[in-house]
This record gives structure tokens, C-alpha cells and sequence, in this order.
């Protein structure tokens, strides 16, 4: 049936506004504030990208600037997205270990270890070596340049906010990318108080890092070194097996490059062998370190809480005699070494990957593996592979 007049007017008529509630709009208010200074701290690293490249200032090279402006200003924007998310993430997750006992804290880092750790088999081997360097002197020079960076973050998060002309633009919108970058710096440098004591304790984790590179480096060589090897005595039979098929695929005009693409195909396949067994063995200890972690919190934590013995000293179940404790038996090492061959094939099934969604929670760590693995693989004078 066709709509009357009065209803079709009572459709098009504007509905009034609804008043929005209260809450809601001290909710918007209360977040205007932290919108336009993040709008403007993006604004302002936007003007930072577009007038790096202009004349007179790094370069003038304004083809290159309009061809990476883009790239830079949309991976600076999903990085403002990402990095304060995953920082809060994580500061969430270190509030909560924190408070946990130091026992419990052993078995979750314990479990982890066990269960994960051939994913991270570049960075458990620098953590050990880390550690075989000096782990206490470490972690109170990572202190220093931690308590010295967060004081210039927060300097530079007040500087942000200051408008010493009165004009209601912040003094920091008003400058050029070199006039910035050049206020920046001297506000860092003058907000640090001890430069000598930050000074040193660069120097120390720059040394351990480049001691632990090498360390790292010399390793993996003796992988690779054995793997091609390897290659070199597989390398007559399979040549003398698949010479005469492959020259017949590839023709009169081709044929001489048949031994070459062999020996090529040999030492790389040897070279993934050899890569995807280091991370195996890898994978093998980080199993049973994280075992025996996670087994050693757990007994003392069991008796911590007296679930062995009761006050006098009595057992509490009968299959334990009087006086007994987790270090004078091998149920520790059972437990622990149960828990290590399981996790171990936890890690052989799954390809030594992070399952869905654990790899998008560690995906910065795993960005931080796969970093230190291309340092590793990496050197000056070429690939290793």
C-alpha cells in the first residue's frame, strides 16, 4: 500500500538530537586532551619527515624525499599504534610476575623456556653467554642507561608542552626538522647530570654486546663449516647420480652450468640441515633448563608452604621418611626432565613457531630474534651462508 502523507512526512522530519549521557561525554572530555597532544606529536613528526630532505637541510634530494615521505610518515604512524600498546601490555604482565613470589616467578619463566624456547634459540644462546660475562655488572649498567633514557623521555615529554611566547602554538611546532633536532639534543645532554657514569656504562654493554656477537658469530661458523663439509663428501655420488638428467634438462647451451647448480643445491640444503639442527639442539637445552627451572620453583615452593614436613620436622605422607627434603632426592630431576622431553616435543611439532596468538603478543621479540639472528649471519664481509 502507498505510505499516507502524514507518514511519509513523519519519516523525512529530523528526529531532535539525543542528549548524550553524562558519563559518555566526561569520558570524551576527559580524553580530548590526550587526542590533540597525540594528534600534534604526529603532526609534528610528520613536519620532522617532510622537511628532513629539504634544501639546505640534510639534502636536496626532493625525489627521494616524495618517494619515501609516505612509507616513513605510514610506518611512523602504525608504530605510534603499535608501540604504546604492546608497551602497555607488557607493563601490565611485568606488574603481575613482579608481585608473584620469586619461586613462582622460576617456574612461569621455567614453563616458558620449556615450551618456547627453540623460537628463541639466537637469543636464549646471548642471554647465556650474557651471563657467562658478567649478568650482575650487566644488569646494574642496563639500570644506569634506563634510569638516564626515561629521564630524558619525560624532560622531552614537558618540553612539548611549552610556549614561551605566549602565541598558543607549542615552541617545538614552530621549528625546523635541523632547529628540533638541534633543541633535542641539547636538552638530552643537558638533562643528564653524570655524562661520565652514562658514558661508561655504554662502553661496558657495547663491549659484552660485541663479545657476545662474536661468540655467537664463531658458533654458528663451526655450523656452517661443518655443513659444507658435509656437502663436500656427499658431493661425488650425488653429481655422478644427477649430472646426466640434469644436462639433458637443461640442453647443449646450458650444460656446463650443470655441476654448479649441484654443488650450489648440495651446500644449501646441507646449510638448512645444519641451521634447522642447531635449532633443534638449541631447542633441546632451552627444554631442559626450562625443566629443571620449573621443577626447582616448584619444590621450594611446595616447601616453602610446608607441604613436605610439618612444623616438627614429620613427614606429612608416608612415602616420604623423616628429614627429607627436595635436594637430598631425584624427584626433582623426574619431574623436570618429564617436563623437558614433553615440551621438547611440543616444540619438534609445531616447527619451533609461536602458536596463534602468543605470536602476535611476543611479535616485538620475536623482531628482536630475528634481528640478532641477521647480526649473526651477517658479517662484514658478507653472508655466512
Amino acid at each position: 500500500c502507498q505510505p499516507t502523507r502524514w507518514a511519509l512526512g513523519q519519516t523525512l522530519r529530523p528526529r531532535p538530537r539525543r542528549a548524550m549521557p553524562r558519563p559518555y561525554q566526561q569520558q570524551l572530555d576527559e580524553a580530548a586532551p590526550v587526542l590533540k597532544r597525540r594528534s600534534s606529536e604526529s603532526a609534528r613528526l610528520a613536519k620532522f619527515v617532510r622537511t628532513t630532505s629539504e634544501p639546505g637541510a640534510i639534502g636536496d634530494r626532493p625525489r627521494t624525499r616524495q618517494a619515501i615521505e609516505p612509507a616513513v610518515s605510514g610506518l611512523i604512524a602504525v608504530l605510534r599504534v603499535l608501540l604504546p600498546l604492546y608497551w602497555k601490555m607488557y607493563a601490565f604482565g611485568y606488574s603481575v610476575l613482579s608481585k608473584l613470589p620469586t619461586n613462582a616467578m622460576r617456574m612461569v619463566f621455567g614453563a616458558a623456556l620449556c615450551l618456547f624456547g627453540g623460537h628463541f634459540f639466537a637469543s636464549v644462546a646471548a642471554i647465556e653467554a650474557f651471563r657467562i660475562f658478567g649478568w650482575e655488572q650487566l644488569r646494574h649498567h642496563v639500570g644506569i642507561v634506563v634510569a638516564e633514557a626515561q629521564s630524558v623521555a619525560d624532560a622531552s615529554r614537558k618540553d612539548n608542552d611549552v610556549d614561551a611566547d605566549e602565541n598558543g602554538v607549542a615552541d617545538v611546532d614552530e621549528m625546523t626538522s635541523r632547529e628540533l633536532l638541534r633543541h633535542k639534543t641539547a636538552l638530552a645532554m643537558s638533562t643528564v647530570q653524570d655524562p661520565q657514569r652514562l658514558q661508561a656504562a655504554a662502553g661496558f654493554l657495547w663491549a659484552a654486546y660485541v663479545s657476545v656477537l662474536a661468540t655467537l658469530r664463531l658458533e654458528f661458523a663451526r655450523t656452517i663449516s661443518l655443513a659444507l663439509a658435509c656437502a663436500e663428501m656427499f658431493e661425488f655420488p650425488i653429481t655422478r647420480c644427477f649430472l646426466p638428467g640434469l644436462v639433458a634438462l637443461l640442453g647443449p647451451d646450458l650444460q656446463h652450468w650443470g655441476t654448479t647448480i649441484i654443488q650450489s643445491a648440495l651446500a644449501l640444503v646441507t646449510t638448512l640441515v645444519a641451521i634447522w639442527l642447531q635449532t633443534a639442539i638449541s631447542a633441546f637445552y632451552a627444554a631442559v633448563r626450562g625443566g629443571r627451572m620449573f621443577a626447582e620453583g616448584l619444590f621450594a615452593l611446595m616447601e616453602e608452604h610446608g607441604l613436605f614436613t610439618d612444623a616438627k620436622g614429620l613427614p606429612k605422607l608416608p612415602c616420604f621418611k623423616e628429614g627429607w627434603s627436595p635436594e637430598d632426592s631425584t624427584l626433582d630431576e623426574v619431574v623436570g626432565f618429564t617436563l623437558a622431553g614433553c615440551g621438547f616435543l611440543y616444540q619438534v611439532t609445531t616447527g619451533f613457531e609461536l602458536p596463534f596468538p602468543l605470536n602476535l603478543v611476543f611479535l616485538p621479540l620475536t623482531a628482536v630474534e630475528w634481528l640478532l639472528r641477521w647480526q649473526i649471519y651477517v658479517t662484514d664481509e658478507g653472508l655466512l651462508l
